[in-house]
């Protein structure tokens, strides 16, 4: 009788660990990671060069942060705040075109890719009609060569966000 309840703790622990192991993880993987994907995307989506663009990492960390800031905000109000969802958002230096790449665990799902209309500024509701999923020709790697030169941003309420700056590789 011990032998049995022994063998069946030991078969559910298994189980347990091989569930566990087999769920990919976020932690796992550095903001870089999913940055870089993210730029094949907006390689993919939009065609101007992605030389000069500052690109973002917000993580369920920083989400909520994010979510309160005058830029990143608006790309993830229509995205449902959950544990392993993420994003990587790619702004050009004046702000005029911006595209955000989400991620269930390290899963990339969903894109927008807008520019900014008549204001000079990107309208929230610009950014719900350009909402696509994510192909597998999105997911493959971009003509230019891209450099990602680690910066340094912080949301509207200070919170530091994992971000580069995307600069031409060097010719070897």
């Amino acid at each position: 009788m011990k032998s049995r309840v022994f063998l069946r703790l030991v078969l559910a622990t298994v189980a347990v660990l091989t569930v566990a192991q087999s769920r990919p993880s976020t932690e796992q993987k550095p903001p870089l990671f999913f940055l870089k994907i993210a730029a094949n995307v907006a390689s993919h989506v939009q065609s101007q060069s992605l030389i000069g663009f500052l690109v973002i990492y917000i993580d369920e960390q920083t989400w909520s942060a994010a979510l309160k800031d005058g830029d990143l905000g608006p790309f993830l109000k229509p995205q449902e705040a959950k544990p392993s969802r993420s994003a990587g958002c790619l702004f050009t230096t004046r702000k005029d075109a911006a595209v955000c790449t989400y991620f269930d665990n390290d899963v990339p799902y969903g894109v927008v890719a807008v520019r900014a209309g008549a204001t000079g500024t990107i309208d929230g509701s610009d950014i719900l009609a350009a909402y696509k999923p994510v192909s597998k020709q999105m997911l493959k790697k971009g003509k230019e060569d891209l450099n990602f030169t680690e910066g340094a941003v912080t949301t509207d309420d200070g919170t530091r966000v994992p971000s580069f700056q995307i600069t031409k590789k060097a010719k070897n």
